[in-house]
């Protein structure tokens, strides 16, 4: 009867283990997709935490000159910025980037803090008020309210 009895338990103890390393891996399979979910919002986050932009137009006066609306947008953040994810909305319209030229003022190929960006915009506007908004490739945005 001894060695029933030990063959039963150690029977028992092996089943109970290899019942645990199955459910450990299955908790393990779904908490990896979680684990990865939060580290990549937690760094959009903190990008967007970094990240800031200022329209630094005279909201009465938009420069027309050239046939263009001509906007000015300072990176007032800690994040460099590329300024070909951008997206430019005028009056809730999404600005194709056909008509829509962007240069930085200081000649720099990435949008660093405290640089200018000019955005020219070649399409028609009636007189009235207007909204101008910019969003930057982490959802950051900035609306600026005008009148022609």
């Amino acid at each position: 009867m001894g060695a029933g009895t030990s063959a039963t338990h150690m029977v028992f103890f092996i089943v109970s283990v290899v019942i645990a390393l199955g459910v450990a891996a299955a908790l393990f399979a779904n908490i990896q997709p979680l684990t990865s979910a939060a580290n990549t919002g937690s760094k959009t986050l903190s990008e967007q935490m970094r990240t800031d932009i200022t329209v630094i137009n005279d909201p009465e006066l938009i420069p027309f000159p050239d046939g263009n609306y001509t906007f000015y947008v300072k990176n007032t953040g800690k994040e460099d910025l590329p300024n070909i994810d951008i997206s430019v909305i005028i009056n809730g319209v999404i600005i194709p980037d056909s008509i829509v030229t962007k240069t930085i003022l200081s000649g720099n190929p990435m949008w660093r803090a405290g640089d200018v960006l000019e955005i020219k915009v070649a399409m028609a506007l009636g007189p009235g008020s207007h909204n101008f908004r910019i969003i930057t490739y982490n959802g950051v945005e900035e609306s600026f309210n005008f009148r022609i």
